[in-house]
């Protein structure tokens, strides 16, 4: 089991997109993006997903906790290539500023190794937030 985050904004945010259809999708083609969708196709089911957003200033919010449903890549128009996710808490998170020097939080996907941000992501998810 792994932790990812993941953005939803596209020319607006889609966040609500993902939950009404279930899902959380890269909105990159596979030729614009391909570490975005390497990445998308490492997901299995019972991997734990998060929506962001990410401001250098403002640091990391989380939008929603979810469970990946199944470990393949689909289409979810118009949102995408993306995975099955059982979206369970949605709300919006503040967690701040993180001095770790992992400069990924600004990107698509990425899988989230900072402890404090796993147990929140865990608390959300599991309902003890």
């Amino acid at each position: 089991m792994a932790i990812f985050g993941i953005g939803a904004y596209y020319d607006r945010d889609v966040s609500n997109d993902f939950m009404e259809q279930g899902c959380a999708c890269v909105g990159w083609a596979v030729d614009d993006a391909p570490p975005a969708h390497a990445i998308l196709r490492h997901l299995r089911a019972g991997d734990i997903i998060f929506i962001k957003s990410f401001t250098p200033n403002g640091g990391l919010t989380i939008k929603a906790v979810g469970v990946v449903r199944e470990g393949k890549v689909r289409e979810f128009p118009p949102l995408g290539d993306g995975v099955p996710v059982r979206w369970v808490w949605n709300g919006e998170e503040r967690v701040g500023r993180l001095d770790d020097k992992w400069p990924v939080r600004t990107v698509t996907i990425y899988e989230e190794y900072h402890p404090d941000v796993q147990n929140r992501v865990m608390d959300l998810l599991l309902g003890s937030g």
